[in-house]
C-alpha cells in the first residue's frame, strides 16, 4: 500500500505569558473552529469539591456573552480525561470577537450565585437517570472505580449531590483561580485562517493577562498488573451486557513505541469489525490511553435476555484467544489497516476534528508533524506485532470483567 501523508500543517507558537497557540490552514473551511484548552480534569478534584469541574464551565457559559456561530450554536464545553476545552465554531470575521469574550472569560469572568445554584440543580436532576442507565458506550461508575483505583480518571466528573451541595461561589472563583491560566491553556484554530492573523489577534487579547504560578499536582499512575478484578452490577437494561478490559502502559510508553500503539490501533479496529458481524450481540472495542493510565476496553451487549453475560465473554475471550495463537489473515490485517488510515485522513482535513486531535498530540507531548510518522508505522505492522502485543498485554494479571443484570431477574 502506497502512502500518501495527509497530515495539515500546524504552526505554533507560546506568548510571554505561557499560552501555547496552534493553528492549522484548511483552505476549504468556510468558518474557523477554536478550541481554548485547559490542562485540568477531574483527576484534580478531591472528593469534598468532586464535580466542579464540570460545574465551573456551566456557569461560566451561562453568565459570560460568546457570539453565536454560523449554525446559531455557541461556545461549548467538553470534558476528557485530561483537560477540559471550551469549543466554538465562529465566522472569520467574528474571530476577533470571540478572541476578546474568551480572555475575558479566562481573566475576569462572570459567575453568579442563583446560575451556581441552577447548574447544581440540573446536574442532580440528570444523576439518577445517568446512574441505572447503561449502553456498550457508557461504562457504569462502578466498573469505572475498578479500572481506575489509583488516578483518579475513576473520580465522578458529576460529583455527589453532598459535594455539590458544599460548593459555592468563593470555591468556583478558587478553581476559576487555580487552573483557568495562560501557561495553563492552549488555544487551537483550525479553518481557513492566516497563522500570522491568528498570533497577532491573541497577542492582542490574551498578552494582557499575567502568568500565575501553576502548582505542581501530584498524579498517580495505574498499575501495570493490578490483578484478576470482577464486578457484577443491576442496571436499567433490556439485555444483559459483559464488560472486559486490560490496564495498558499510558501514553508516555505507547509514544516510544510506535509499533506497540500501531499494534493496538489495528486490534481495535479488528474487534469493531468482529462485533459489526457478530451474531449474538452487538459491541464496541475501544482504547484509553491517558497521561497516567492506558485501558483496552471491550463491551458486548445481548440481543436478547436469554443471553447471560458469562456467555459474552467466553465470545471475547474466544476471540482473544484466537488473536493470540493464530496469525490472522492478511486480507483481514490490510482491511482494518485501510480503515485506519481512511479514517485518520479524514481528521486531518475535517475542521471540526482535528483540534482535538491536536490537542491530544500536545499534551501527550508529542511532535505535531510527528503525526505522519504514526501514519508510516502502521503500515509497517504485521501479524507477528499483534499476536506479541495480544500475548502481552491481555493476560489475567490486567484484566477488570464486569457483568452487568438487567434490573429484574437474579445473577447466574
Amino acid at each position: 500500500m502506497q502512502l500518501k501523508y495527509p497530515t495539515t500543517p500546524t504552526k505554533e507558537l507560546t506568548l510571554d505569558n505561557g499560552l501555547k497557540i496552534i493553528t492549522a490552514e484548511i483552505g476549504q473551511a468556510a468558518d474557523a473552529y477554536i478550541d481554548l484548552v485547559y490542562k485540568v480534569s477531574r483527576c484534580n478534584e478531591s472528593p469534598e469539591n468532586a464535580g466542579i469541574n464540570i460545574i465551573l464551565p456551566s456557569v461560566l457559559l451561562n453568565d459570560n456573552e460568546y457570539i453565536p456561530g454560523p449554525d446559531e450554536k455557541g461556545l461549548t464545553s467538553f470534558h476528557f480525561d485530561d483537560f477540559t476545552s471550551y469549543r466554538q465554531r465562529v465566522r472569520l470575521a467574528d474571530l476577533d470577537v470571540a478572541f476578546s469574550q474568551l480572555a475575558a472569560m479566562m481573566s475576569a469572568p462572570k459567575m453568579t450565585e442563583a446560575t451556581l445554584q441552577k447548574a447544581i440543580q440540573r446536574k442532580n436532576s440528570h444523576r439518577a437517570a445517568r446512574n441505572i442507565f447503561i449502553s456498550n458506550y457508557l461504562t457504569p461508575q462502578e466498573v469505572t472505580e475498578l479500572l481506575y483505583p489509583f488516578s483518579g480518571y475513576s473520580n465522578n466528573p458529576d460529583g455527589t449531590p453532598t459535594s455539590l451541595s458544599h460548593l459555592d461561589l468563593d470555591q468556583l472563583q478558587q478553581w476559576h483561580q487555580r487552573w483557568y491560566m495562560p501557561n495553563n491553556a492552549t488555544l487551537i484554530v483550525v479553518g481557513n485562517v492566516s497563522a500570522d492573523n491568528i498570533f497577532s489577534l491573541a497577542e492582542q487579547h490574551f498578552s494582557a493577562i499575567p502568568h500565575k504560578p501553576l502548582e505542581d499536582f501530584k498524579y498517580d499512575k495505574e498499575a501495570a498488573e493490578p490483578g484478576k478484578r470482577h464486578i457484577e452490577v443491576r442496571k436499567d437494561t433490556k439485555e444483559p451486557l459483559a464488560i472486559m478490559a486490560f490496564n495498558l502502559p499510558d501514553f508516555d510508553f505507547f509514544k516510544d513505541d510506535p509499533n506497540a500503539l500501531g499494534a493496538l490501533d489495528i486490534i481495535v479496529e479488528l474487534l469493531n469489525n468482529y462485533f459489526r458481524l457478530m451474531p449474538g450481540g452487538s459491541g464496541a472495542a475501544r482504547k484509553i490511553l491517558n497521561q497516567n493510565s492506558g485501558i483496552f476496553f471491550l463491551s458486548v451487549k445481548a440481543l436478547s435476555a436469554d443471553q447471560t453475560p458469562s456467555q459474552l465473554e467466553s465470545g471475547l475471550r474466544t476471540y482473544l484467544n484466537k488473536l493470540k495463537r493464530n496469525p490472522i489473515e492478511a486480507q483481514s490485517l490490510e482491511h482494518a489497516r485501510e480503515n485506519i488510515l481512511t479514517r485518520w485522513a479524514g481528521w486531518e482535513h475535517t475542521p471540526s476534528a482535528l483540534p482535538y486531535l491536536l490537542t491530544t498530540y500536545h499534551y501527550a507531548k508529542l511532535p505535531l508533524d510527528s503525526r505522519a510518522q504514526r501514519y508510516q508505522a502502521l503500515l509497517n505492522i504485521t501479524s507477528m506485532d499483534i499476536q506479541n502485543f495480544a500475548n502481552t498485554y491481555f493476560t489475567e494479571q490486567r484484566m477488570t470483567t464486569a457483568h452487568i443484570f438487567p434490573m429484574a431477574g437474579s445473577p447466574e
